[in-house]
């Protein structure tokens, strides 16, 4: 009875869960790094070596798919293909003198996005999971191991840009925060300090007696 009962200890779920925690982590933030490679270009330096660890996970994944299709193998061929694209495009951006974005910038989404007027956080919070979804729809019947992996990519892609958008306002939030309080204490510094209380004495100044003089009591 004790040992059916161990699974339900309260030490034991709860390493369960931070197994979960960090599984879950791990996959939300490889899983959008399979896909982002062909939504976006213009990576940072630090982020452009890290769907390679996406590549290994869809590698991993499909090599134990029992049937392989020939729609998985071209994913992976492109995905590789375009993270060496995005690689050389980043170390060529000091030659051509292009500007340099954040090193952990995630890419630019596709400019036919902008010439029809959808905002960056639109498309990259909405349009593009969407995008991603319909297509994991489509190939669901042919192939349905590579449907599901897009399918959970969109999904954590969703998630991932929501978390960054969230993050990103609570710090301007805090900024702003930080503003106003530093106006409140510059200006509480500069208002006149108030006159002097009926028992405060006026602060003079020491003058030592001349030579041959005595100070007067």
């Amino acid at each position: 009875m004790t040992n059916l009962l161990n699974p339900f200890r309260v030490a034991t779920l709860r390493r369960s869960w931070h197994i979960c925690l960090f599984i879950g982590k791990w996959l939300l933030r490889l899983l959008p790094q399979s896909v982002e490679p062909f939504f976006r270009s213009n990576f940072g330096r630090r982020y452009v070596f890290q769907p390679f660890g996406a590549w290994f996970l869809f590698l991993g994944c499909a090599s134990l798919n029992p049937r392989p299709a020939a729609t998985s193998s071209l994913f992976l061929v492109s995905l590789f293909a375009l993270i060496i694209y995005h690689c050389v495009h980043v170390f060529q951006r000091n030659r051509l003198s292009a500007a340099e974005p954040h090193s952990s910038s995630t890419g630019d989404s596709w400019k036919l996005w902008q010439k029809h007027g959808f905002s960056k956080s639109t498309v990259q919070c909405y349009l593009e999971p969407a995008l991603c979804g319909m297509v994991g729809l489509l190939v669901l019947l042919p192939d349905p191991f590579l449907g599901w992996w897009l399918m959970a990519s969109a999904s954590a892609l969703f998630i991932k840009e929501h978390h960054t958008r969230f993050k990103l306002n609570r710090r301007v939030t805090d900024a702003l925060d930080a503003k106003l309080a530093a106006q409140t204490l510059n200006n509480a510094l500069r208002q006149p300090q108030s006159g002097p209380g009926p028992r405060a004495q006026k602060s003079h100044r020491a003058h030592f007696p001349r030579s041959g003089q005595h100070p007067r009591p």
